[in-house]
Formats: C-alpha cells, structure tokens, sequence
C-alpha cells in the first residue's frame, strides 16, 4: 500500500455475500486515473459469507475490519472513518455500485478551496431504471440532495461523525450535520453516477419503520435552532415534502408534515428564492 492514500471507500457491510463482489469490482474496474484508493470494508458481524467472499479476493487495496458487535450502519462507518487513510472519503453501500468513469471525472473535477463533490444517481428497480441527474450546485445544502451520504466525495479532515439517534435513518442525521459546517464547500462533479440497488428486497430502504424514522425526526427537528436560515428551510421544506411519500403511511406523513408546516411558512422566501432541490433532474429510462 502507498504511504500517501488520496481516496478511502468506506463500505459498511452485513450480510452481502450476493452483492459484495459487484460491489468492490466496480471500484476496482474504474477507466485509467492517477488516484491512489483504499477500499475499507467494515463487517458489523455478519451470519451468512460476506466476510469469507471479501477474503477470498486476497486484494492489498482492500482492508476487512471485522466488528465484535453488532451497532448498525452509524457504527461501522464511524469505524471507517477513524480507520481511513486517504484524504478523501466516500461512502459505499454493500450491495451498490458505482459508475466506471466515476473517479476519473473527480480527478479531473478537483480544484482548491473545494472539500465536498456531489454527483448524480441511478436507482435500478425491479422494473425500471431511473436517473436522478444534478445539473447545477447552488450552494452547500446540495450535499442534501438525496438524504444520503452515497453521492459524494469529502475531506476527511471536515468529515462529521454519524450519529447513532436512528439505524435507518442515519443519514438524514449525518446531512444536517454536515450542512452546520459553516466552511463546507461543494461542487458537482458533472455526469458521474452512483448505482443504487432498489431490488435487494432484504436492505434496510425496503424496509420502512416508523419507529426508527421518528428517532431521526426528532434530532433533525431538534437541530434547527442551530441552523442558518437555508438549511433550516431546507430542513422544513423537506418534512413538508413527505407528504408525498408512498413509503410512508398517509397517517403519519401528515401528522409529521402538519407539524412543521406552520414553521415553513417563516421561510417560504427563502424557499423560492434559493429552489436548491429544483437542481435535480429526474428521467425514467426503462
């Protein structure tokens, strides 16, 4: 391994054995860059062969941390973050993938003064294909496009804990944190792609519970007297957008939509002024 890593992938994992493989190979597989990347898998105590598969690739690039307790996907990343070496970090789930020009295009992106590059998604259903496309970045609350932590490179030296408040939600969490950084600085990395998988019917996104998603509503709701007026409208807007969810049950996006509504309207303003979400394209390709 080099002594001077430019990019650690932080892959949290349990139970990937069907999906690990594909994973880690469209990492390694990417079109010719110059970066030097550590791939760091974080096993929270699988039962079935995710580990023994990622042995079985016998690859120097690749680092196995093997928990001796189950704490949840905000755990094993944390583990990762304090393992890593590279001075960027980037968040991969174990049964996702990532586009092969991906790294090339955050070579070719990088300039000073930037420590986050976000990038667009592709959502494989069951039944379709949809590209959910980033056109522009307006300012920092872009790193909140998605709710995730998939579709984006950041220092690490800037780079937040994740909290430990939900275990299904933890990214909304890890993303108002982040947005609280006042010297975060994003950019877009223009027509790059992470691959998300929709159709392993056994992750944690196919399987909704209210009880999980109240835990971060409620640290999320709790932080906005500690936001700027962005992202606290940011925050506002999107609780309000839930309404439209049809993961969700009807009962409770309108109870939590009702209950940050009378608050939005404070911010509307800001919202049509700024329109930070209407960056976001979305086309369905069968």
């Amino acid at each position: 391994m080099a002594s001077r890593v430019n990019l650690s992938v932080i892959i949290p994992m349990y139970n990937a054995e069907k999906y690990i493989a594909n994973t880690i190979a469209s990492i390694q597989n990417q079109q010719e860059h110059s970066m030097v990347y550590e791939i760091i898998i974080v096993d929270d105590c699988s039962t079935d062969q995710s580990r023994q598969v990622v042995k079985d690739l016998n690859n120097d690039n690749i680092r196995l941390i093997e928990l001796k307790q189950n704490g949840g996907t905000s755990h094993a990343r944390n583990a990762g973050i304090a393992a890593a070496r590279g001075e960027w970090l980037q968040f991969v789930d174990s049964d996702d993938a990532i586009c092969s020009d991906l790294y090339s295009k955050f070579e070719d992106a990088q300039r000073p003064l930037i420590n986050c590059y976000v990038f667009s998604l592709i959502i494989e259903e069951h039944n379709q294909t949809i590209q959910r496309k980033i056109v522009q970045v307006k300012d920092k609350r872009a790193i909140g496009y998605f709710y995730a932590v998939w579709n984006f490179f950041i220092r690490k030296e800037i780079c937040a804990e994740f909290n430990h408040i939900s275990r299904q939600n933890e990214d909304v969490c890890f993303i108002v944190d982040m947005m609280n950084i006042k010297n975060l600085k994003v950019d877009l990395i223009k027509d790059a792609y992470y691959i998300l998988n929709r159709k392993n019917d056994a992750s944690k996104m196919a399987n909704f519970s209210e009880k999980e998603y109240l835990k971060m509503y409620n640290y999320v709701y709790g932080r906005i007297n500690h936001c700027d007026v962005l992202t606290t409208m940011f925050i506002l807007e999107s609780f309000v957008g839930i309404v439209f969810s049809q993961v969700m049950p009807l009962f409770m996006s309108l109870r939590v939509a009702m209950r940050t509504i009378f608050k939005l309207f404070y911010f509307l303003p800001a919202v049509y002024s700024n329109g930070i979400r209407n960056c976001v394209k979305n086309t369905t390709i069968a």
